[in-house]
């Protein structure tokens, strides 16, 4: 996981997931089915990672597919709730006017720009341009030399007349995935979201929440966010439509943020070069050390090349490459129209022969005090971020235990608070499956009920105490893996293993100790 990846998740439980529910085992079949795939494929920041849309298509396409194929969480005999509790009807998108919008033509710039100039286009692109139309082709390969493809068509207005649609078509080779098979749309104007994919033919819609406005930023106000931050809250760029077609191409204020705050690495190679009937500028440079590490693009990221439209601050094109000058990753542009003619019928979507999602089951009530739970502070992936957080909490929680063992590595921190009791987790991974998560709390609080802690657990297993902590043990029904439930004092340790034994990790537990 990481910050953007976070937040995509965070946006999507609010919004495009919200009347899903998983259980217990449910979600083990979408780790299965993850950890089958014969690669990982991590998520690169030089270019998935700062194309937020592609990755939160990617990541709507594959909960789609584990959801229909795999855990068949979703029906044709139930009708989603939020769209009509009648299953024999199924509401058609609602019609809109077809008056065409006509916004102001584009005019190319020919005039010399400055660094600042187009940081500053590149940081604002909101305000020069009113529709935009394209397809284009990205391309990531990883540390590991595996790679990813897709191809992403899009249509976005962002004055007047709000709406947008956009299909991505992951490629690959990996005939067992079925990635090939797999077009995902998203359609959205001023009323609703619709969320297509082809699996099953089933959608999903919701109502359309505007985005506030946003003052202009500063080059300055960009490069001074620390790197931990411009995935975050923190990071108070330009506003971007709810689901932004185009993504980094149209809107690329992190990828911006990242690859340029060092000006000094990097050069205005071209001030005029035609391309798609553009003319752009070219820039290029060398990738800062700092932002090489945060965003783990050693050995496949040392330079990088952009093409940046001189009228609107649209990124056209880039390409990245490593330290020999092979080319790594790239967004290439089939096409690219900016401010052309909108018909606000193409962002109603025809739902001809698709269903919508349906939940399986019915989603629990969530306990009102969750409400009250606050985040202190929380981190993954990173390591610097993730012992940041577990430095405050040794600090602040004098009943924290840790793992010490050298097969486990720490994955993530959280630390929450619920009155006055506060709340540890931490999140273990061992070799590429194995995960450990650890909870810790007062007996007399109150922590989430959704999460991964809630396992459906069958016949009990041993009593036993080390160091000091006395253990009731657990078998988890349906999958590879042990609970385990400590008390020491007035505190409750929680611990769960997922593709890990009860006997490995009984004894993975003599390494649990305390940190005070």
């Amino acid at each position: 996981m990481d910050d953007m990846f976070k937040q995509i998740v965070e946006t999507m439980n609010k919004t495009v997931l919200k009347d899903i529910h998983f259980d217990a085992k449910q979600k083990e079949n979408v780790r299965q089915v993850i950890y089958k795939r014969k690669k990982k494929r991590p998520i690169k920041p030089t270019l998935n990672f700062l194309l937020p849309i592609a990755v939160a298509s990617l990541f709507i396409l594959g909960a789609s597919y584990y959801a229909t194929t795999e855990l068949e969480i979703f029906t044709r005999e139930e009708q989603m709730t939020s769209l009509n509790n009648d299953p024999e009807h199924v509401p058609p998108a609602s019609k809109v006017e077809t008056n065409i919008y006509i916004p102001p033509a584009q005019e190319e710039s020919y005039e010399d720009m400055t660094k600042e100039d187009v940081v500053t286009k590149l940081l604002n692109t909101v305000d020069y341009f009113y529709t935009a139309t394209g397809k284009f082709e990205d391309y990531s390969i990883y540390n590991d030399d595996s790679d990813s493809k897709s191809v992403t068509e899009y249509k976005i207005s962002i004055k007047n007349e709000i709406g947008g649609y956009q299909k991505n078509t992951p490629q690959s080779d990996d005939k067992e995935t079925g990635y090939e098979e797999f077009i995902n749309e998203f359609i959205y104007n001023e009323e609703k979201v619709w969320l297509k994919q082809n699996i099953n033919y089933t959608y999903k819609v919701l109502d359309y929440q505007s985005t506030p406005t946003r003052d202009p930023i500063t080059p300055e106000e960009a490069f001074n966010l620390e790197l931990k931050d411009i995935y975050s809250d923190k990071a108070n760029f330009r506003e971007t439509p709810e689901i932004s077609p185009g993504g980094n191409s149209l809107f690329p204020y992190e990828i911006t943020a990242s690859y340029l705050r060092n000006t000094e690495l990097w050069d205005i190679e071209k001030q005029n070069e035609e391309l798609l009937g553009h003319n752009t500028i070219v820039l290029y440079g060398k990738m800062d050390e700092q932002v090489i590490n945060r965003f783990k693009m050693k050995r496949t990221t040392d330079t990088f090349r952009f093409w940046v439209d001189k009228d609107t601050g649209i990124l056209v094109k880039y390409e990245t490459y490593d330290a020999d000058g092979q080319l790594t990753g790239y967004l290439h542009p089939e096409s690219l129209e900016v401010n052309i003619p909108i018909d606000p019928q193409d962002f109603v979507p025809n739902l001809d022969g698709y269903t919508p999602f349906v939940p399986y089951g019915k989603k629990p009530e969530l306990d009102p005090r969750e409400a009250e739970i606050e985040v202190v502070d929380y981190a993954d992936s990173f390591k610097e971020d993730v012992e940041a957080v577990v430095d405050l909490m040794r600090k602040d929680l004098p009943f924290l235990y840790e793992f010490t063992h050298p097969d486990l590595d720490l994955f993530s921190a959280g630390y929450e608070k619920y009155k006055n009791f506060n709340h540890a987790y931490l999140t273990y991974t061992k070799n590429e499956t194995g995960v450990v998560y650890v909870c810790a709390y007062h007996k007399d609080s109150f922590i989430r009920t959704s999460t991964d802690f809630n396992r459906e657990t069958g016949n009990q297993l041993e009593l036993f105490t080390l160091n000091g902590i006395e253990w009731k043990s657990y078998e988890i029904k349906n999958v590879l893996g042990a609970k385990f439930i400590g008390m020491k004092g007035d505190y409750i340790y929680e611990v769960v293993s997922q593709k890990i034994s009860f006997e490995e990790m009984k004894a993975l537990l003599e390494s649990f100790h305390p940190v005070n």
